[in-house]
Parts: C-alpha cells; sequence; structure tokens
C-alpha cells in the first residue's frame, strides 16, 4: 500500500510539471502585412509557436468578419505567406490578425489592410459610403454623377438584412434585421461604373456609438486622436470608403485619423467587435492652415486637486486636440472643442501641446502649485531612518503655503530640498540630525528628525512583490505582498497625491486617488530599494477624492483541509487573510494554533459556516470563493501555473511524510 502511494504521489508531480511547461510554452504570435506591389498581392507574416495552424481573420466585403486557414507555422514558429485581397475579397484599411492552434487559440495583434490596385471605375458617387440604421427604421442614400443613364442595384450581399429600391438618384434602404450587407449601384448596362454602400442593422435597443469629433478636416503630416464611446467590447474599422486618402486606427477607445493628402473625403464606419454598436465617422484632407493657435491663458497656474479653463482660438472650422503632455503625472489636460480644462494633480510643471487639424500648434506652459490655508501642520513622518545613498520624501499637511525649511540641516549627514509639500530627504553619511519645516504667515514649524545607518551597497538584493505595473481605477486598491529582508518602508511616492500607500508587516495597501501614475520605492532593512508601478485611469463613477477602497488578494488556492497543529506556507496564507479580514489578532507564523482557531471561528460565524475551527470543505470553499479561485475556469493562467505549483508543493510535503 505505501509503495503504490508514493508511485501514485510521483505520477501526479509527473504530469502537474508536464501541465506547468506546457502553459508556460505559449507565445503570442505576431502579424505583419505588407503591399507587395503585385496587383492586389499582399504578403502576411505570421511569428509565434512552431507547428501550429494558422487562422486569418478579416473584413470580407459585404459579410463582415471572417476567417481562413492560411497555413502552419514551421519548426522555427514563423510563416509567410501571400494572399490576394480580391480573392479574399478583403476590405482595404480594415483591422486583420491571426489566431494559432485554431480559431479560439492565441490572438496575435491587429494589423491593417494595405491599399493595393483595383480595377474598379466608381464613376457613381454617393452622399453616404456607410449606414447604420436600427431594425425598423430607413433612411435615403443621394447618387449623382451617372450622366443620363439609369441605376440599377447590381447586388445586395445580404437581402435578409435590408431592402433596397432605387428611384432616380435616391437609393431607400430599410433595416429589416440585426447584421450587415453591401449594397453594390451601378450604372445600367456596366458592371465596373458602381459604388457601393456598407450598412450595418442593429436592434431597436442598440446603441450608436458616438465620437468626441466628427466631421473634421485634416491636413497631411497630421495625426488627430479621436475618443470612442457610448459602447462596449474592442472597436475595430469596418469599412473606409476611401483609405488610400484617409486612414484610420483603432487601439482600445481610440481612433487615430491621418493622412498624406491635400483633397478628398472619407466616410469610415467604426464597429464593436461583436458588430453590437456602430458609428460613421467623416473626414476630409484639405490644405496645411497658417493661423496659429492662440490661448486664452499663456502661462496657466493651477491648484492641487483644482481645475482652470483656458479657451483655444485658431483657424475657422478646425477641430483641436491635445498633441501632447510633457508631464501627465502633473496636470491633466482634456479639451472638449475649444475649451482646454487643466487639472491640477502634483505640484510641478508641464508643457501642453494643443494642434489642429489643419496643421497649426501652440504650446503651453501650465504651472501647478501645492495650496494650504491652515489647519494644524502636520508631516506624514516626524522621524525617518536612511541609508546612506537612499531618498526618503515626507508630505507636508496644513499650516499655510508656500512652506520653508530651515538653513540648520547637517549637510554632512544629510542633504533636504523642499518642492511644494514634499520634503526629499537623502542620506549622505552615518549620523542622526534634525531641522524644521515652518509655513508662512506665522502658520507655525513643526521638527523633521533624521537618522542615516549605514551604506547602500550595489549587490545589496532588493525586495520583490507580488505585481507590479499595477492599473487601478481611481476609488480602488490592491494589497501587493513584499519579499525580502523585512522591516519595508515606502522610500518614495513620486505623486502621492494620485497614490497612497501603506506597509503592515510584508504587505504593501495601494490606494487609487487621481488619475495618472506614480513610482513608488520601497525599501527593506539593510539597503535595498524597488520600485513598484502604479497606473490610475480615470473612472466616470467616481470622483478624484480618497474614498474607502475594497483591497484584493492576489488569489491563492488553498488545495488542502486545515485544522489545530498545521503547518506550512498554506497555514501562513490563510493566517494573512484572516488578519486582513480582521478577525486574526495575532501574528501569523505559519503554525494553526488556539488563535488562528478562534479566528477560523470568527470567519466561519460571519459567514453562517457551523463553528468548528478547523478549515474544512465548507470554509475552504467560501476563503476560495472571496480570492477568486473557486474554479479553475476562472483563473488566469498564471493563477493555474501557481495552483498547480501548489499542488507540487503540497504532493511533496506528503511523499516526504510517507516515507
Amino acid at each position: 500500500m505505501e509503495t503504490y502511494k508514493k508511485t501514485f504521489i510521483l505520477t501526479v508531480l509527473f504530469f502537474a510539471v508536464v501541465a506547468v511547461t506546457t502553459a508556460s510554452a505559449t507565445v503570442t504570435p505576431t502579424l505583419s502585412v505588407s503591399s507587395t506591389g503585385s496587383g492586389d498581392n499582399v504578403q502576411i507574416s505570421v511569428s509565434g509557436d512552431p507547428n501550429s495552424s494558422v487562422i486569418f481573420f478579416y473584413i470580407k466585403t459585404g459579410v463582415g468578419l471572417s476567417g481562413n486557414y492560411i497555413g502552419t507555422t514551421n519548426s522555427s514558429g514563423t510563416l509567410s505567406t501571400t494572399v490576394s485581397s480580391s480573392s479574399y475579397v478583403i476590405a482595404s484599411g480594415t483591422a486583420v490578425y491571426v489566431t494559432l492552434g485554431g480559431a479560439n487559440g492565441a490572438q496575435s495583434n491587429q494589423a491593417y489592410w494595405p491599399v493595393v490596385s483595383s480595377t474598379t471605375s466608381n464613376n457613381v458617387s454617393l452622399s453616404q459610403s456607410g449606414v447604420v440604421l436600427p431594425v425598423g427604421q430607413s433612411t435615403t442614400v443621394t447618387a449623382s454623377n451617372y450622366g443620363s443613364s439609369s441605376l440599377y442595384l447590381l447586388n445586395n450581399s445580404n437581402p435578409s438584412i435590408a431592402n433596397i429600391n432605387i428611384s432616380g438618384g435616391q437609393v431607400s434602404i430599410m433595416a429589416n434585421a440585426t447584421g450587415s450587407t453591401v449594397a453594390t449601384i451601378c450604372v445600367l448596362n456596366s458592371t465596373t461604373n458602381c459604388s457601393s454602400i456598407y450598412i450595418t442593422a442593429q436592434s431597436a435597443s442598440a446603441s450608436q456609438l458616438n465620437f468626441s469629433q466628427n466631421n473634421i478636416s485634416i491636413a497631411p503630416g497630421q495625426s488627430v486622436p479621436i475618443t470612442i464611446s457610448n459602447g462596449t467590447g474592442s472597436y475595430y474599422v469596418t469599412n473606409n470608403s476611401n483609405p488610400s486618402t484617409i486612414q484610420a486606427n483603432v487601439s482600445g477607445t481610440t481612433v487615430t485619423i491621418t493622412t498624406a493628402s491635400t483633397s478628398g473625403s472619407a466616410s469610415i464606419t467604426i464597429c464593436s467587435i461583436n458588430l453590437s454598436s456602430c458609428g460613421l465617422l467623416k473626414a476630409t484632407a484639405t490644405t496645411t492652415g497658417t493661423s496659429t493657435i492662440t490661448f486664452s491663458q499663456t502661462s496657466p497656474s493651477v491648484t492641487v486637486g483644482q481645475s482652470t479653463l483656458v479657451t483655444v482660438y485658431g483657424a475657422t472650422g478646425s477641430v483641436f486636440y491635445v498633441s501632447s503632455n510633457s508631464n501627465p503625472s502633473i496636470v491633466q489636460a482634456n479639451l472638449s472643442g475649444s475649451t482646454l480644462t487643466l487639472t491640477g494633480i502634483a505640484n510641478g510643471s508641464s508643457t501642453v501641446a494643443v494642434c489642429s487639424s489643419s496643421g497649426s500648434c501652440g504650446n503651453l506652459a501650465v504651472t501647478v502649485n501645492y495650496a494650504s490655508s491652515g489647519g494644524t501642520m502636520a508631516l506624514s513622518q516626524n522621524s525617518i531612518s536612511i541609508l546612506s545613498g537612499q531618498t526618503l520624501s515626507v508630505t507636508i499637511s496644513g499650516g499655510y503655503t508656500p512652506y520653508d525649511i530651515s538653513s540648520s540641516i547637517s549637510g554632512s549627514i544629510f542633504q533636504a530640498s523642499l518642492n511644494g509639500n514634499i520634503i526629499n530627504v537623502s542620506g549622505v553619511a552615518s549620523g542622526s540630525s534634525s531641522f524644521d519645516i515652518c509655513s508662512s504667515g506665522g502658520g507655525g514649524c513643526v521638527t523633521l528628525y533624521v537618522i542615516v545607518n549605514g551604506t547602500v551597497s550595489p549587490t545589496t538584493n532588493q525586495p520583490t512583490f507580488s505585481q507590479n505595473n499595477i492599473s487601478l481605477n481611481i476609488g480602488q486598491g490592491t494589497t501587493v505582498y513584499i519579499s525580502g529582508n523585512g522591516n519595508y518602508y515606502v522610500g518614495n511616492n513620486s505623486n502621492p497625491s494620485l497614490v497612497s500607500v501603506s506597509i503592515n508587516s510584508s504587505t504593501a495597501i495601494v490606494s487609487a486617488l487621481a488619475s495618472g501614475s506614480s513610482n513608488i520605492t520601497i525599501c527593506q532593512n539593510g539597503g535595498g530599494c524597488a520600485v513598484l508601478i502604479v497606473n490610475v485611469a480615470s473612472s466616470a463613477s467616481t470622483t478624484q477624492t480618497a474614498t474607502p477602497v475594497t483591497t484584493t488578494q492576489p488569489a491563492y488556492v488553498f488545495l488542502r483541509y486545515l485544522g489545530y497543529g498545521d503547518k506550512g506556507d498554506d497555514v501562513l496564507q490563510l493566517q494573512n487573510f484572516l488578519l486582513k479580514q480582521g478577525f486574526l489578532t495575532a501574528t501569523p507564523n505559519g503554525r494553526f494554533g488556539p488563535s488562528t482557531k478562534l479566528a477560523v471561528q470568527k470567519f466561519q460565524k460571519a459567514h453562517s459556516i457551523r463553528q468548528t475551527g478547523n478549515m474544512g470543505p465548507s470554509t475552504k470553499d467560501a476563503l476560495n470563493q472571496i480570492l477568486g479561485s473557486s474554479s479553475s475556469a476562472n483563473l488566469t493562467r498564471e493563477q493555474q501555473i501557481l495552483q498547480i505549483q501548489q499542488a507540487i508543493e503540497l504532493l511533496k510535503t506528503q511523499l516526504l511524510s510517507a516515507q
């Protein structure tokens, strides 16, 4: 029986290791497309996992999103092949991508199908080349430039979607059912003097996409970003009536319009990936404008947490947009029409460049100041301990700005500089000293005590984090677990007005306060620091004020039942969870003792589970559900790998105990 048990455990270990290796092997494929210069042929290059089938997804004219098998990657993981645009009926200027290993396999980046030569002569001019209609509604498209000849409907690719009727130069379209179709309108007795109308029919309850700007004029060399709203999911270009003149590329919720021409226009249809919402974007190429851009304020100053409005002036009919912001973590710049809203994020300065679609630009120097007008003056830390070569930031609050630091700083021990309400203290040599920070207008002073110990060594190990490059919305928070020497502290927070951080033992609680980004330096006992990067996105449902947030732990899967006397990492994870939830008051130590049993009973009572004090089936399921790991189907690949690794460690422990 003992031999069978060992064999079973070793077998499970083998397959678990194979599973980890397989899960880790998948490579995100890459795709590039380019015109060959030979007719309508386009070169497709794919790189990814070796010996994998490649499915090519594209927008088929008159059909929509389609997919075809185009080959298999070689042993090096590459595939290069040529596709004829006309054979696949691919619409120029639309997004394409590939998947490896089947239609639901790893997906590549999106590329945009190039404009290729065509023998079609479009002599029929239409007032609209793209139409989006709710089911049951109709619209009329006007045709012109076809002489005295009559028009006829050459083809309706999907007549169940829409009815097409032609009377003189009027093309009437009635939406019958959800979906898409293409109506090809030609001059009588011709199959080449034609133009197409791309029609998308949505359900009556579907919403139409909105664009931050529309009917824009754009000059050569300009790049106008336009925000998409009122839809969900991913977006892509389903039709561009004139991709050789106007180019449209979609990334996230932004469509960027560019041109190299000085004349011509395009009607661009953009839809969500499931065609649940679409919208029409119109753009016209024009010559470069000569009017300069000016502002109602030349050097605006804004206070942290407050906003100011600046009016933009330029050529009549131009569309204005923010071209660049040299320091978005200092000031947030949003443009609506000709009104620029500047919001102070942190103390400092930034240069905001505003351009017009006609080709002219202007720069605006913005200064953000921290302001305080009363209250008790205080420091985020009254006493700090750092190493020589390290820098720590301390935040001032209360009193009256501007603040000032005393001249009695011992430069041989440390150096201090003041930026708004942030004091940066850098260790020079071992020793201790203090200095005063005072507010203007008789607001009083506070004292900061500084101790410098030892020197940072270049070989000092850095602490590591359970996660980095964190993305949050305003009002959200998360918990980061720290590994290293212990005694962790925040050495610097580049933007404390955007992100707040507090450390409790080996965990850092990160809370998002305002949109922007912050680099948080976390140091450890004996030297060594690492930078935690946090990016905060704005959220329509929140305001830029600190609100209570719910912290979340990285997914941990409890695999075994736990009870009094058990030891191990899973016990430590249980204790950390109970501590964060307020059920455990003792320090986590990885041993299931009386305090842990009492904390489990409190957790069971709060979740209507029989209060045994042991982590049995019901308690384990409740914990895994709270941690977001109740079902492996809901886990990311990294979390599945973590689950398998935990199983391996548990099986190793069981194997050793069986010997």
